[in-house]
């Protein structure tokens, strides 16, 4: 699945990442506490991921930011509830964390490949739009 979500992105330098000892030490690191990793699943199938990692904001460094790194769902759970559970789930961690003080903000991004997303609905607010040469 991680590999049917890479080969989607549409830039080559990503595409065509395949390292995968980098991969496991990643996303190890990211359960191990710096960042969040949620899967989806319907009758013991796996559906969809979503992955964040928490970090200082680059120009504020006293601002803890969760990022979301992946967001996937399996082109045949698309329009059914796997990207929805996802979201969900992201940000009800999200707000937990908010809450506790641990983050301060949490986001998502969207590729330009992805699906046409709202995430106003989820009380995001639209920061910007990143372009890669």
């Amino acid at each position: 699945m991680l590999r049917r979500g890479r080969e989607t992105v549409p830039v080559k330098f990503l595409s065509e990442a395949n390292d995968a000892d980098h991969v496991v030490r990643q996303l190890t690191g990211l359960l191990a506490g710096r960042g969040l990793v949620l899967v989806s699943e319907l009758d013991a199938q796996l559906t969809g991921y979503l992955f964040a990692a928490i970090e200082p904001n680059f120009w504020n460094p006293k601002a803890i930011l969760m990022c979301e790194i992946a967001y996937w769902v399996e082109p045949e759970y698309r329009g059914g509830r796997s990207a929805h559970r996802l979201m969900t789930e992201y940000c009800k961690r999200g707000n937990t964390m908010k809450t506790k003080g641990r983050i301060d903000h949490f986001v998502i991004g969207k590729t330009a490949k992805s699906p046409d997303l709202s995430f106003e609905k989820f009380g995001f607010t639209k920061m910007e739009e990143f372009w890669v040469n």
